[in-house]
């Protein structure tokens, strides 16, 4: 008896072990003042306490404003983000081509820094920003583009499944 209590619980055990590791989870964040996308298939996360290179956009991990441009600064270990989206509204926005000036906020642009001392930036219609509510209390909206690295124009990145809510 005591021989089959040891191996109902081992299996029972084994078996939670084995679902439990195998499910899928939901890593896109969401909620008020999220961000996260997918750069060339990796999760891109902003993370706190980023101390990355002086010539990323900037160096808080997570930051958005709202005036006539929404502005969002995101960054990562790898990756500092910087959009600038002029007389933002609901719908669709293609992005423009991005002079690479991230305190240049009357273009709707995107720059990314890596750690490698990369810059990316986006070119006409390289994607777009869809908002999709418009608040005073909140802007949420998602974004997928293609951007360019601005001293070799066959070195690109993907950016997929963007969502980012202040």
């Amino acid at each position: 008896m005591k021989k089959t209590i040891k191996r109902v619980l081992f299996f029972s055990s084994f078996f939670l072990l084995l679902t439990s590791s195998s499910c899928e989870t939901n890593d896109i964040e969401t909620g008020d003042e999220s961000f996260s996308c997918y750069i060339n298939g990796q999760l891109f996360i902003p993370k706190a306490n980023v101390n990355l290179l002086g010539t990323l956009p900037h160096q808080n991990n997570l930051s958005f404003g709202k005036d006539s441009s929404f502005l969002i600064r995101a960054a990562n270990q790898d990756y500092g983000i910087f959009f600038s989206i002029e007389n933002f509204s609901l719908g669709e926005f293609n992005l423009s081509e991005s002079d690479g000036n991230n305190f240049n906020y009357q273009l709707s642009h995107i720059i990314i820094r890596t750690r490698e001392d990369k810059t990316y930036l986006s070119k006409d219609n390289s994607g777009s920003v869809t908002f999709t509510e418009v608040s005073d209390t909140n802007v949420e909206g998602t974004f997928e583009f293609t951007l360019y690295n601005e001293n070799d124009e066959t070195d690109i990145i993907k950016i997929t499944k963007g969502k980012f809510n202040d």
